[in-house]
């Protein structure tokens, strides 16, 4: 099947061109289905506790193919904002008390980042030149003390794609831990956590992944796994959550020690359909499809006069254009009014494509944004 006919995946009965997947994924037709799925589970158990461990565990197995992980060493979460401030929770600084990380990291990274020079930490955070940055500038700022490095594979101010393999495998020479934010990217390019060599890795399943907001992921390398001792806890964390009066802590063995309270399971529900949607399409077949919808956009931009603040080297570049207009939020809602979803972030409006998309609301879209630039 072609990648045009996927529109029908789509839930639209108004027919517009939705680009703004960096934000949040459009409805689609499985999605609606599994939530009428938990309502009647809702319905006529009442209380399906045992059905929905199974949808997390299944989500979990899920997730884990996606980046080529076990099952054990993948963890649930409300959002990556959670499952990263959980991982930190465990982290003690003494010696080693540096993290570096970039102005390029969604904000909720450097705010988690900087919370934890109340414990002793010290951040760095390395400047971005024209939206990108270079795998030398974080070997720079990465040394002996440096405890967490983390680079995001995919910004989403613009779309820029770093080299998180090569930056590493830097910061593993130099002793550092190594964490990628993986949001942007995932359902959209093919990751593997055993060949990047990460050591943490987290994304959330409301953008490219099709679900919706309250649910993320975090991987974390299994040889890590039992040096780790949250404080950022709950009763999913511990062997045996239905412990009443418990008196000391006593962590899963696997990545659920990471783990806290109960989750938001219309959005498991939610995530295992979109996660199969993308697992059946296949990522690579998403990765060109995408690869062809954003070079179209790049060029058809330039013939509209459109500024890009989005890298023209398809290899570094994820599922994001974004052009510089005058009024990014403004022209985003004017755009809504003539069936164009996008997103503005910063000084650009974002136009991120899927599956779905087609090369002709590409053209279309862009010709609309080219009109309204001065807006």
């Amino acid at each position: 099947m072609s990648m045009g006919n996927y529109r029908n995946y789509l839930h639209d009965p108004e027919g517009r061109i939705y680009l703004a997947a960096c934000s949040h994924s459009p409805v689609s037709r499985r999605l609606l289905l599994a939530l009428e799925r938990y309502k009647q589970d809702l319905i006529e158990f009442g209380n399906p506790w045992d059905i929905w461990l199974e949808k997390i565990a299944h989500a979990r197995k899920l997730f884990a193919g996606l980046i080529g992980a076990s099952q054990e060493e993948v963890f649930p979460s409300f959002s990556v904002s959670s499952a990263l401030s959980s991982v930190l929770s465990a982290f003690r600084y003494e010696g080693r008390n540096g993290l570096v990380l970039s102005d390029l990291e969604y904000p909720t990274t450097n705010y988690i980042f900087l919370a934890q020079q109340r414990c002793g930490a010290k951040v760095t955070t390395l400047k971005n030149r024209h939206y990108t940055l270079s795998p030398d500038e974080y070997s720079k700022a990465v040394n002996g003390r440096t405890l967490l490095t983390s680079a995001i594979q995919v910004s989403s101010l613009n779309g820029f794609r770093q080299n998180t393999r090569e930056i590493c495998q830097m910061a593993h020479e130099a002793g550092s831990f190594f964490y990628t934010d993986a949001y942007q990217s995932l359902g959209t390019l093919p990751v593997d956590v055993r060949k990047e060599d990460v050591d943490f890795l987290a994304g959330g399943n409301l953008k490219y992944l099709m679900g919706l907001p309250g649910i993320a992921f975090m991987y974390v390398r299994k040889e890590l796994i039992g040096s780790l001792e949250p404080t950022n806890t709950g009763w999913f964390s511990q062997k045996d959550p239905f412990h009443f009066g418990a008196e000391r802590l006593d962590y899963a063995d696997n990545a659920d020690r990471f783990q806290s309270g109960t989750l938001s399971i219309p959005s498991v529900y939610a995530a295992i359909e979109g996660m199969e949607a993308i697992l059946e399409i296949g990522v690579k077949n998403i990765e060109r499809h995408i690869g062809e919808l954003t070079a179209r956009a790049m060029v058809r931009a330039g013939e509209c006069g459109l500024e890009t603040i989005t890298p023209a080297d398809p290899d570094r570049r994820g599922a994001i254009v974004s052009f510089i207009v005058k009024h990014p939020h403004e022209l985003e809602l004017k755009l809504r009014e003539r069936g164009v979803i996008t997103s503005s972030r910063g000084t650009g409006l974002r136009i991120a494509p899927h599956f779905y998309n087609t090369l002709r609301e590409i053209d279309t879209a862009i010709d609309i944004i080219g009109s309204m630039k001065d807006y």
